[in-house]
Parts: structure tokens; C-alpha cells; sequence
């Protein structure tokens, strides 16, 4: 027995260790392609079209991606997540399932998303932490990181911490939050909130960063990118792994009545 399609919220947390970022590639393991394969099983083999908010690189995780699509099941949303969880791989778990407005659109919809970098500064490095962060070999300068960062937040156009391979024409972003957290006294995550992200846009902002922690660049560097948009000014593209997407906000509520 079906009932009538409707449009789902689905919450996600994945380990992006094994897998080729978020979208949909021919022949390679993706997020995306594998969520899409479980609720084709639950619709006998029919296609079925998930959105996501963020399209994270290979190698890259989230605590808090949201994604969406349109089921035609009897099932209501908590039993379609325990059937979710049965039928994904253990690296993806759904947190959560709710039917939602049939206009909701996860990626457009947003208002905010949250990435955090972790970084690993403990003399050795720690081996539970080798998948999800990266080990600073060198003493990093932690108060020339923390001016670094304080020059970020606010309306911009990130255009010299994008990718080569951004096809974005509008290159400006609005972020209101560059900070270092310390977690514990060897781990820090760095974390940005902002309107929108552009194609490796943390990943070039903490490799600069890393560089001015490292003493190769002085933190006014990173307002030299941002005036300058030159992104051979800006530092190497940090390691996808120690990169995760925290969370997707939106401005209500998506739920249908």
C-alpha cells in the first residue's frame, strides 16, 4: 500500500572517509547516489531524487547535513528512518525524517551553514582522531591565528579562497563567524558560519590560516586575499579530512502541518 507523494527532510551524519564527496558521480561512491539507492529499495526500485544543502568535497564529513525528497510511502517518518538505517552502510546514519512542506528545497531554503576544521596539535598525533583531523606537525602561533580570523566575518567577496574550478559568478558571501574553539588543549576546531560557501572556500581559508600559524604569512594576509582576490596569495588547500559540515539552518521551522 502507498499514499500520496510527499516531500521529506531527511538529517544525515556520514563518515566521507570512503566515499566521493556528496553528488552523484558515474561508477564511484558517493553520498548522495547511496542515499538514493536505500529509498529506491523502499520504493521497489523506483528512482528517487535526493537534494542536498551541501555538496561536500571527497573525503569530507557532516554531523548536520540536511537533505530532501519526494516518497510515495505508507509508511510514516519515523519508520521510514529505521528503514533507512537498516538499509544504509554504517559510515550514514539519517538522525532524523520529517515530512515537510511540498516547497521546501534543503540547499536554497538555508540561511546558514556551519563548517568546522579540526586540527590535531598533540606532539604525536592521535590515532582516533587520524579520519576526521589534521595533525599539525609544527607549534602553531594560536593568538596570530585568532587576529587572522577576526578579519573574516562580514560581507565579502571570498573570491581568492575559491577553488580554480568555482563556476559561481557571484563570489560574495556573508559570514558571521571565523573562530578558533579549543575542544580540548591539543584539539581546536575552526569554525565559520556563513550565507553560503564557495568551492574549497575553508579549506583555502585554513590552509592561509596554517600558514599564519606556521609564521610563513603574517595574519594580515587574509585581508590581503579578500582586497586583492588573488587566490596564489592565499595558502595551500587543506586536507579534506579534517573538514566537517556542522550544520544547515533554516529561518523556520520546515515541517508540514
Amino acid at each position: 500500500m502507498t499514499r500520496a507523494a510527499r516531500r521529506i527532510r531527511l538529517d544525515l551524519a556520514y563518515d566521507g572517509t570512503g566515499y566521493a564527496g556528496w553528488q552523484v558521480q558515474p561508477n564511484r561512491p558517493t553520498i548522495q547516489g547511496t542515499v538514493e539507492e536505500a529509498l529506491a529499495r523502499l520504493h521497489g526500485g523506483t528512482r528517487v531524487n535526493v537534494r542536498g544543502a551541501g555538496r561536500t568535497d571527497a573525503g569530507v564529513h557532516a554531523r548536520g547535513q540536511v537533505a530532501d525528497a519526494t516518497v510515495a510511502l505508507a509508511e510514516d517518518d519515523t519508520a521510514i528512518a529505521h528503514a533507512l538505517r537498516r538499509i544504509l552502510p554504517d559510515a550514514i546514519r539519517v538522525q532524523d525524517v520529517a515530512t515537510v512542506p511540498d516547497g521546501f528545497h534543503s540547499r536554497h531554503d538555508a540561511i546558514a551553514k556551519t563548517y568546522a576544521y579540526y586540527v590535531d596539535r598533540s606532539p604525536a598525533g592521535d590515532p582516533f582522531l587520524a579520519r576526521y583531523a589534521l595533525h599539525a606537525t609544527r607549534r602553531l602561533d594560536l593568538d596570530a591565528i585568532d587576529a587572522a580570523l577576526t578579519l573574516l566575518p562580514g560581507r565579502r567577496d571570498f573570491t581568492g579562497f575559491a577553488a580554480a574550478s568555482c563556476v559561481v559568478a557571484d563570489r560574495v558571501r556573508t559570514m558571521t563567524v571565523a573562530r578558533r574553539v579549543a575542544i580540548r588543549p591539543s584539539l581546536d576546531a575552526l569554525a565559520f558560519t556563513a550565507d553560503g560557501f564557495l568551492t574549497h572556500m575553508v579549506r583555502n581559508i585554513v590552509g592561509t590560516l596554517l600558514e599564519i600559524g606556521a609564521g610563513r604569512f603574517d595574519p594580515q594576509r587574509i585581508a590581503e586575499v579578500l582586497a586583492s582576490g588573488e587566490r596564489r596569495l592565499a595558502g595551500p588547500t587543506a586536507a579534506a579530512r579534517a573538514l566537517t559540515l556542522e550544520r544547515v539552518d533554516y529561518g523556520v521551522t520546515m515541517r508540514a502541518r
